[in-house]
């Protein structure tokens, strides 16, 4: 009755699922052995688990080996991982004798297996948004700061420790891309929402008039009997605009000042060489601020294919070549796709007749044995109602999701489908759409948490910020959806918006449901009613509930 196990990886974690045929007698969890192999060297270990057993005397964010605190389920994420690692890992049951010691059932451990590689072309990154609320707590613990005080410390650029730590690969990969263009002669264009990342501010700066930068005016309010005109006039990228100015940058006093009324919402960039050719593409959720980078959840995807590069610089000139305005030939040109490279679609906005929500909604009518999604302000009429048709007609879908921000509470409870119990398995139903949370109170060996009313109240409204959507991401027609496009209406019909379609890369998509399933997973047990987790339980109990929800999704995961 050997455990069964898959395992997917992105740039830096991993994710393990596993099951077994079924439940295993005095199973007090699971050991999870890695060989991680980085910068060339390999070494082995078993993973550790900061929770141990329910009575048991313990230090504050101590951790023991799996072996001797066994984790009681059949995922993991393992965020121990750097950009170019690579690990394999076996999972092995751990029983409790009749002595009361604890021993590894190896003859039912499972084979090494270990996650596919990204391809060369799509290269996805992400920042550690979903840890972030751990990380909060502990730091402010230590530093006996407010989560005001917090903010402002993320956006000093000298203070580097916190933004290498929360602004992850998505940091790293675009300093080395600008650092690249400067080096080695070529040019970036830029389509930007935002723009108060010190860092970034300074990488564009030393491109001097290589840079050409489309620059909102971010998101204004209209002042009661204020003129559209005077309230547009106002700009939340003063301070950056001027920068760029002073360094000889390529931006205009007025490069893109449509709201109010509507946002230029776009975050992609693209990276030509020293002959002024597209080379690279730029996208995703990313805001090019300290809070897009370090406190919200977000994503990045590097395109390294010449023509997907010039079908966003294309729109970058429609975009320059519109200044504050929509007319109706941008309009014309966004409401039809672009396929500049085989199973890729892009899509910009805003479009007439809502067409790249239809788009979309297609996309999720697709789907066969699995949707995974992050959004953030969906809305009720955009992509949301696609997801909630899926749930209604076929209940035995797979669907996993987080979303910041659900229409009202009342559409809330149409997707929340309850919670875990511990009765029998009727009662057992996955929460798979959820808000994300922190938690109030301390947990086993966790401080408390910042909760999503502290972090909006002081960090910033989304927490999480992707716009993600993932379908099928095990079959041959694997597809990912990502950008700057909200899933929204008014993303579709006011706002310049970006999103790409790619299908058939299932390295791409594995990449992005280890984000959006432990994302997942880190907020749904903080969204569960009931008290805070107390510790593992010492026998098999906890097996048969946990065993028997793994079971409904076998067919998602091919056990």
């Amino acid at each position: 009755m050997a455990v069964q196990l898959s395992v997917l990886q992105n740039s830096d974690d991993a994710l393990l699922v596993w099951s077994v045929p079924e439940a295993i007698s005095e199973c007090a969890g699971f050991a999870i052995r890695r060989e991680l192999t980085h910068e060339g060297k390999t070494k082995a270990s078993w993973l550790d688990n900061y929770v141990g057993f329910a009575g048991e005397k313990h230090a504050d964010g101590e951790c023991r080996p799996s072996t001797e605190w066994p984790f009681q389920g059949f995922t993991w994420t393992d965020h121990g991982l750097d950009s170019g690692d690579s690990a394999r890992y076996r999972v092995v049951p751990v029983l409790r004798g009749q002595d009361g010691k604890l021993h590894r059932a190896d003859a039912q451990r499972s084979e090494w297996a270990e996650g596919r590689k990204a391809s060369s072309t799509y290269l996805p990154y992400f920042n550690r948004g979903y840890v972030m609320s751990q990380f909060i707590a502990h730091y402010l613990e230590r530093t006996g700061q407010s989560l005001a005080q917090f903010k402002d410390t993320i956006s000093d650029e000298d203070d580097h420790t916190i933004r290498q730590f929360l602004a992850g690969d998505i940091r790293v990969q675009l300093l080395a891309l600008l650092a690249e263009t400067r080096e080695r002669g070529g040019e970036l264009f830029a389509a930007l929402y935002e723009l108060s990342d010190p860092e970034l501010i300074d990488a564009l700066v030393a491109l001097g008039p290589r840079a050409h930068v489309v620059l909102a005016n971010g998101s204004i309010s209209q002042h009661k009997g204020e003129p559209l005109a005077v309230a547009r006039e106002r700009d939340q990228n003063a301070t950056a605009r001027a920068r760029l100015t002073a360094g000889a940058v390529d931006v205009a006093e007025h490069d893109r000042f449509i709201s109010p009324g509507a946002l230029a919402h776009n975050k992609f960039a693209v990276f030509t060489d020293a002959a002024g050719k597209p080379k690279y593409a730029w996208t995703g959720s990313t805001n090019w601020s300290p809070t897009g980078l370090c406190t919200q959840l977000n994503n990045a995807l590097l395109i390294r294919d010449k023509d997907v590069a010039a079908a966003y610089l294309a729109q970058w000139e429609r975009l320059r070549k519109a200044k504050s305005e929509f007319p109706k030939t941008l309009v014309n040109a966004n409401s039809k796709p672009s396929e500049p490279r085989a199973k890729a679609t892009l899509w910009f906005s805003r479009t007439s007749g809502e067409v790249d929500l239809d788009a979309l909604g297609q996309i999720v009518a697709e789907a066969e044995s699995g949707l995974l999604f992050l959004m953030f302000k969906p809305g009720a009429k955009g992509v949301l109602k696609h997801v909630r048709k899926r749930q209604k007609d076929d209940p035995g879908l797979f669907v996993r999701g987080v979303v910041s921000e659900l229409p009202s509470p009342d559409d809330e409870t149409k997707v929340d489908v309850s919670f875990f119990g511990s009765g029998p398995p009727e009662e057992h139903r996955l929460k798979e759409v959820i808000q994300p949370e922190g938690r109030p109170q301390p947990i086993a060996w966790w401080a408390a948490e910042a909760t999503r009313k502290q972090f909006t109240g002081n960090i910033g409204f989304a927490i999480v910020h992707s716009k993600v959507l993932v379908v099928d991401p095990f079959s041959p027609k694997a597809t990912v959806v990502t950008g700057s496009h909200n899933f929204s209406e008014s993303a579709s019909t006011e706002n310049d918006e970006n999103f790409l379609v790619v299908r058939g890369d299932r390295a791409l998509a594995e990449a992005y449901t280890v984000n959006v399933f432990s994302a997942w997973r880190h907020y749904r047990a903080r969204v569960a009613s009931g008290n805070p987790f107390p510790g593992l339980r010492k026998d098999g109990s906890w097996m048969p509930g946990s065993l028997w929800a793994r079971q409904q999704d076998a067919g998602f995961w091919g056990f």
